[in-house]
């Protein structure tokens, strides 16, 4: 087994992990919906409702039936962020963070009837706050942060190389984190404006976790053609030394 074929290995399963995470994001609301209609649960007013979701004692065994769907992909997601290698230290800090936060939207129930076990922010004198909401809001942050500052540490090889491509995904970064900054403010008031009437929430959550997952996919792309760009130039810096090695012997 030779160095190039272990680069390659490598270069893989980092594009089928990120392919992995967005097809698991893409899935997350999808699935947490499609389970609470199975078991005959309505349309919640935002995701995090479907943590208390379900029936009264007597019914089932699980009164909660979607939680364990809910709490496992955030787990998944969690522990993918947290343990993928980010492009610069400031990134791989900025998605770790997101994965500690995108796990404490699971451990961290939602306040229930404006009551909660982790009454944090209560004894802080800010009983409209929770642990919940205020992880899932960060984990969104933290994940705007990394697409709208630090998409540029690959991004930039092809600055030069093809600068059209540069600049198409320099606005697709930047569009989808503009979204995402959107989609959780927009949660966000219609979460003490709305009074939960409707599911204008969750649809709105739903939307930034489809954003977030194409970030994904945006980036395996934008890394191929990184990928690409790099090897032509490691080609041509090879020709040019052995050029000046046969001139140096000459």
């Amino acid at each position: 087994m030779d160095i190039e074929h272990i680069d390659k290995a490598i270069v893989e399963n980092y594009r089928k992990l990120r392919t992995r995470m967005g097809v698991i994001t893409l899935a997350f609301p999808v699935v947490v919906i499609a389970m609470g209609i199975y078991w005959g649960i309505g349309i919640q007013p935002t995701l995090s409702d479907y943590y208390f979701a379900g029936q009264p004692p007597g019914t089932r065994i699980d009164i909660f039936p979607v939680r364990l769907w809910f709490c496992g992909i955030l787990f998944a997601v969690g522990v993918f962020l947290f343990k993928y290698r980010g492009f610069s230290k400031n990134e791989d800090r900025w998605l770790s963070l997101a994965g500690l936060f995108a796990l404490g939207v699971a451990i961290f129930p939602m306040s229930l009837e404006g009551k909660s076990d982790w009454n944090l922010f209560e004894r802080l004198g800010m009983p409209w706050l929770s642990l919940h909401g205020v992880c899932a809001v960060l984990a969104f942050a933290c994940i705007a942060v990394v697409i709208l500052w630090y998409s540029d540490s690959t991004l930039s090889q092809l600055k030069t190389s093809n600068p059209k491509a540069h600049k198409r995904f320099k606005t697709a970064y930047f569009l989808v984190g503009c979204y995402m900054v959107l989609a959780i403010g927009t949660s966000v008031l219609l979460h003490y404006l709305n009074e939960k009437r409707g599911s204008y929430i969750l649809f709105a959550e739903w939307s930034g976790i489809w954003a977030f997952a194409a970030y994904w996919f945006v980036k395996n792309r934008e890394l191929r053609l990184v990928a690409e760009q790099l090897k032509k130039t490691l080609a041509k810096t090879a020709v040019q030394r052995s050029e000046a090695d046969i001139v140096d012997k000459i």
